[in-house]
């Protein structure tokens, strides 16, 4: 049974050599029946130098995929899963966070769980700040409210797929990608196991928080229709407090002889109503800017370089 294991880069120099030193470490014989498939995000320093390095002196199969520029990590997974051959594929990121090790266990449980199809890590402790902590936790009972399927807390990109997972997710052939919204749409039996996260070998993160806004906000729109049909609520529901506020002036001006009230008023409910507006127009705008994404029909990814054991 050969395992693939795709690995997506991005300005991971200091830590490429390093990963595949402990990958192999880890794996032992099972390297004989694995294949690496790093994946070059578009690095802008010294990443493919060094993954070519390893492709010339590795003795094992490796597949070295590298971009024409940084299309992000969705295109990196797609073209990892997209290149893998392996009745198994894991995906693992590159900075030691998520320790090869783990996969060994994710292999004994599918052996001795052949119900499951896939194994998903997720975070027992996160070793992020409360604030960070708090949006994703709104963000993941908002999505699981909006949509039909059920994204797990704190479950990463970290798991062990069967090929037939990598098949039907492979078969989806939407530019606007959101994997974490496509393993659970393609449903498929999941394993979810705890994991610990490791402090980063080299580097820093690459995800800041207004990136991860993003991301999340790409989520919702990519897997649900819900922000549509509020919008269409909160205009019916100022269309109607619009016109009971327009019978109340009218009743006081005939009848108590009460003047329309001042400036004050007025401006506040124009800026109310504007700020409203330009959030519905902002909502329906997103929508339409990832159908516009979608109907170009232009590659998720674009190679430059491909070295192939």
């Amino acid at each position: 049974m050969l395992l693939s294991v795709v690995i997506p880069c991005y300005n991971e120099e200091d830590n490429v050599e390093l990963f595949y030193d402990t990958i192999v470490h880890v794996f032992g014989n099972l390297m004989k029946d694995t294949e690496l498939i790093f994946v070059n995000d578009g690095s802008r320093d010294e990443t493919f130098r060094r993954l070519e390095n390893i492709y010339k002196n590795s003795p094992y199969q490796i597949k070295v995929i590298s971009f024409s520029r940084n299309f992000g990590k969705e295109a990196a997974l797609l073209a990892g899963l997209q290149n893998s051959e392996g009745d198994l594929v894991s995906i693992i990121d590159a900075d030691l966070q998520q320790r090869p090790e783990y996969i060994l266990e994710m292999m004994s449980i599918l052996n001795e769980h052949p119900e499951y199809d896939s194994v998903a890590a997720y975070q027992e402790e996160r070793k992020e700040g409360r604030i960070l902590s708090f949006f994703k936790n709104c963000f993941y009972k908002i999505i699981n409210k909006m949509t039909e399927m059920e994204m797990v807390r704190s479950a990463s990109d970290f798991r062990l797929l069967k090929r037939k997972v990598v098949d039907a997710i492979c078969s989806m052939p939407e530019k606007c990608r959101f994997s974490k919204g496509i393993f659970s749409w393609v449903g498929f039996n999941t394993f979810y196991m705890p994991y610990q996260v490791e402090e980063r070998a080299n580097g820093v993160s690459k995800w800041s928080f207004w990136k991860l806004f993003v991301y999340a906000i790409d989520g919702i729109v990519a897997f649900s229709t819900v922000p549509l049909t509020v919008v269409s609520l909160a205009g019916i529901l100022l269309c109607v407090l619009s016109g009971l506020f327009m019978v109340i002036i009218v009743v006081k001006t005939l009848i108590w002889g009460d003047p329309v009230a001042g400036f004050p008023t007025l401006a506040s409910l124009v800026l109310f109503t504007s700020g409203i507006q330009l959030l519905c127009t902002g909502v329906i705008g997103h929508y339409l800017a990832k159908n516009y994404i979608e109907t170009k029909d232009r590659p998720v990814y674009i190679v430059k370089d491909f070295l192939k054991k």
